[in-house]
């Protein structure tokens, strides 16, 4: 069967798609009868918004560094007013998509894009096309093509392919409500794609493919839940089909993941583990390997690990393995700030190319961590940040504010961790608490004087309505009255205090591919690389 796997837009322009490659790679590598193509329609689109309009070529030459001068500072930005600019068109393009979705009201602007699009992923004669949406940003525009596309497709001498949305994003939503509301897509797929793919492929029926829901006789049905495949059964990705110098970075960055799921899976406000089916890692001499694979053949030499989070006991296996096979790399993890992250752990993590680790903090409150059932320490956090900063890592921390039950007392004490550790960050993510569905602040809300008062809406059309998996609520106080979230409270508190920001961090203005780079920059301008694994041995 010809197929092609989409990834849709609109995500950064610097990301290089990791789920296309790792799929596209384990089809190639069980089902070499089947022709697959990927096609990413993410960076396509932000080059074609760049060649309509010549203002705009300066910032894509500056940041794919065609003007070596990528890391000026001020450079960088001098550009910021152009990525907001752009960033204000894919959202007219967003806002456009949910206009045809719902009236069927088809802007000029959008048509010439939705044409666009229909000859890249057409140029095969495809007989499935699989969108991947990873982002919640990706889903109305995915629908608009793949309406547009069976509106195209169902003209007199055309064979019509069977349309599929997969990805993170869609396993959080409800499978049986997109097809309710969109008539043009045939099937929804919940769960880790390979198998579910393979059998799609190979011409299997919709009933026989677990975690797909389709149309049958009888109505909507679903299939139970996808299998937990070992990721040995899975190639690790393959990016040659990727033209990498389309991507708004000066030179490769690639991100992959070591392990799936998450191995703490305690967390009651997280929401990213819907498309996993459990936690399980990668053998990490052949992970290894296939850096080192990567790095001679793409020349990649920044690689981004988007796993949930690498614990201190898999990292550190995963840089002496890096080290013993004397592999010259630079590399960012998520982290959760537990003690096992020692001094030591630390040095040799960046003995191995470690130049970034986004931290989960969320709070400086031992209250609301033990609440949100973190499993970390206040205290604990305040020595790990400072021993990262030490061994020369650059230290992202992520916040959340307005965490469920939270009082003043709990943000002034979340204001003093940041105030303490103002010194070895270099950036923070600030967000506002958000409840999602299925998760287990959702399932108890009441415990946690939580009202559920409605569902987000993504669209709604003639056939039925869409929504996402955020839930709207109010906070209970003790008397019983309801407010509403505290959340935007306290970043508007933030804002005003703004002591832990260090307004002069160029991190704060980087994309997560040019985070990396410059951070492996600044450890080599300072001449820390230098170090060694027989210095902290």
């Amino acid at each position: 069967m010809r197929s092609v796997l989409v990834f849709s837009p609109f995500a950064s322009p610097t990301y290089t798609p990791l789920g296309i490659a790792t799929l596209s790679s384990f089809i190639k590598a069980t089902y070499p009868q089947c022709h697959l193509n990927a096609v990413d329609l993410n960076i396509a689109t932000w080059n074609w918004l760049i060649d309509r309009k010549k203002e705009y070529q300066p910032f894509r030459d500056f940041v794919q560094g065609k003007q070596k001068d990528f890391f000026d500072e001020t450079q960088y930005r001098t550009y910021q007013p152009v990525w907001k600019q752009l960033m204000e068109t894919n959202d007219g393009y967003i806002r456009m998509a949910r206009l045809y979705l719902e009236q069927n009201i088809l802007d000029d602007e959008l048509q010439k894009l939705l044409e666009f699009y229909a000859s890249l992923v057409l140029a095969n004669d495809p007989e499935l096309i699989g969108f991947s949406i990873m982002y919640p940003r990706q889903v109305l525009l995915s629908l608009a093509i793949a309406k547009f596309l069976n509106s195209a497709l169902s003209m007199p001498g055309r064979n019509r392919p069977m349309i599929v949305m997969d990805g993170a994003t869609i396993s959080a939503l409800n499978g049986q409500e997109i097809l309710n509301a969109c008539p043009f897509v045939d099937a929804v797929f919940e769960g880790e794609g390979e198998a579910g793919l393979g059998m799609l492929c190979t011409g299997r029926s919709f009933c026989n493919i677990p975690g797909l829901s389709y149309r049958g006789t009888a109505g909507i049905l679903t299939n139970r839940k996808t299998d937990t495949i070992s990721l040995n059964k899975v190639p690790l990705p393959d990016f040659s089909e990727l033209n990498l110098s389309s991507y708004f970075n000066p030179e490769p960055v690639v991100p992959l993941i070591f392990s799936r799921g998450c191995k703490w899976r305690k967390c009651r406000f997280c929401a990213h583990n819907f498309s996993y089916s459990g936690y399980r890692s990668r053998n990490a001499s052949q992970f290894v390997e296939h850096l080192q694979k990567l790095n001679r053949q793409l020349g990649v030499r920044h690689f981004y690990l988007a796993d949930q989070y690498v614990d201190a006991t898999d990292m550190e296996v995963l840089a002496e393995e890096i080290l013993n096979q004397g592999l010259k790399i630079y590399f960012h993890i998520m982290g959760r700030p537990t003690a096992d992250y020692t001094p030591e752990v630390l040095q040799k993590l960046f003995a191995a190319g470690c130049r970034w680790i986004s931290w989960g903090i969320e709070s400086g409150s031992q209250r609301l961590l033990d609440i949100s059932l973190k499993g970390t320490s206040a205290q604990t956090i305040r020595r790990i940040i400072k021993d990262s900063h030490q061994a020369g890592i650059s230290n992202l921390l992520m916040m959340i504010f307005g965490l469920p039950t939270g009082t003043d007392e709990d943000f002034d004490a979340t204001m003093d961790l940041l105030d303490d550790l103002v010194d070895s960050t270099d950036a923070m993510t600030a967000s506002s608490f958000q409840l999602f569905d299925r998760t287990a602040f959702a399932a108890q809300a009441k415990t946690f004087s939580l009202e559920i008062t409605g569902r987000e809406i993504l669209f709604s059309s003639e056939h039925g309505t869409v929504h996402s998996n955020r839930l709207f609520y109010r906070e209970k106080d003790k008397d019983g009255t309801t407010r509403p979230p505290r959340g935007p409270l306290e970043l508007n508190r933030l804002e005003r205090r703004r002591l832990w920001s260090r307004q002069d961090s160029i991190f704060q203005y980087l994309t997560c591919e040019h985070y990396l780079l410059y951070a492996s920059r600044s450890t080599i301008r300072n001449g820390l690389d230098a170090t060694t694994y027989n210095i902290i041995k």
